[in-house]
């Protein structure tokens, strides 16, 4: 079956049939009858004779670090709740945190393969932002804020700041923190000098806490705890960069008989399963993960929708977060209004 023949038996004309098809506006009359037509008849599209004849994939390549994550599992729901909705599909590359893997992927999705991209960013090299200046197809960087692409990310700093601040009002003296990698912009750097900042406030000498970098996974936590602990026995709180980080933490203290927050007190920024679930539960900087994912699919979306000599500026998103006070810190109170709005920052840069 044609379209010509679709747009005959919905009684619409095959200019209408082929906006539904490809995400067109369209009224609501017209869209009922065609998809009315469409599920009676069975009808596929070509998707190879529509490449051919409009130069587009109507795929989106998303790369991401690990999908095991509940994070990135929920950025990826609010990503494909928008494009799905477009006629898009999308393609998932998940690199394991693997550098040379998300390199790999980003040539690929770059080269003709699809028609935009969704990049959940960590750290990144010179190699990452070369790729990244090449492409001819829109990007969206999701995580990071990268001057130079568009951008959905975090209030990274604040958020670890506030966290930090809750650490240290709970009646912690003797602070340690478990951090990441600083050539992770938004998790390792901006985490740790929000932090920081928290400590100076209150009159420590940030350079003289005790700290120790990890990677990403939960074991990370609990290994990296276990060595903190061995060093510093008198550490009577902790701030980790990342939930699944301080989950591993809990999880080694009431293996070695520390009482949480009793002996000592946990505390991390970007709040997951895990946290909700382990007891006590984890005081966390609560960031809107799908929401980002939401933004990220509209921000490419209007890109893609672009005529190809219409310049576009860059668009940053930087989201919110709120604070949840919770028993890891000897407080109970849920996810409480403190911390910056919903939707913090939108800035556009000609």
């Amino acid at each position: 079956m044609t379209i010509s023949e679709i747009a005959k038996l919905a009684e619409v004309s095959s200019a209408a049939v082929s906006r539904y098809l490809n995400g067109g506006s369209l009224s609501e009359e017209k869209r009922r009858r065609i998809k009315a037509v469409i599920e009676e008849t069975g009808y596929v599209p070509s998707e190879y004779a529509r490449t051919l004849r409009t130069k587009k994939t109507h795929h989106v390549g998303v790369i991401v670090p690990n999908i095991k994550s509940s994070t990135t599992a929920r950025i990826v729901s609010g990503i494909g709740s928008v494009i799905q909705e477009k006629n898009y599909h999308m393609v998932l590359g998940d690199t394991d945190n693997d550098p040379k893997l998300e390199l790999e992927y980003l040539e690929f999705f770059g080269s003709g393969h699809m028609d935009g991209v969704i990049y959940l960013a960590g750290a990144l090299s010179r190699r990452h932002q070369e790729i990244l200046r090449s492409y001819k197809i829109p990007v969206v960087i999701v995580g990071q804020m990268v001057s130079e692409f568009d951008c959905v990310y975090h209030d990274d700093f604040h958020a670890a700041r506030d966290v930090m601040e809750v650490l240290l009002a709970s009646g912690c003296r003797h602070p340690g923190m478990i951090f990441v990698t600083p050539r992770d912009q938004a998790v390792g750097k901006m985490r740790i000098d929000g932090a920081e900042d928290a400590l100076k406030t209150r009159g420590f000498a940030p350079e003289s806490v005790p700290r120790i970098q990890a990677g990403f996974a939960l074991e990370e936590g609990r290994e990296k705890m276990a060595r903190l602990l061995l060093a510093h026995p008198d550490i009577d709180g902790v701030f980790c960069a990342t939930a699944s980080l301080a989950v591993g933490a809990e999880m080694y203290l009431k293996e070695a008989g520390r009482r949480i927050p009793q002996d000592i007190r946990v505390c991390s920024v970007g709040n997951n399963q895990a946290s909700d679930i382990i007891e006590p539960r984890l005081t966390t900087a609560h960031y809107h993960y799908r929401t980002s994912g939401v933004e990220a699919a509209k921000m490419l979306l209007s890109k893609m929708g672009a005529g190809e000599k219409e310049k576009r500026p860059v668009r940053q998103l930087m989201l919110g977060y709120q604070i949840a006070e919770r028993e890891s810190t000897g407080r109970n109170a849920g996810i409480a209004g403190r911390g910056r709005a919903d939707m913090g920052i939108a800035e556009e840069i000609s």
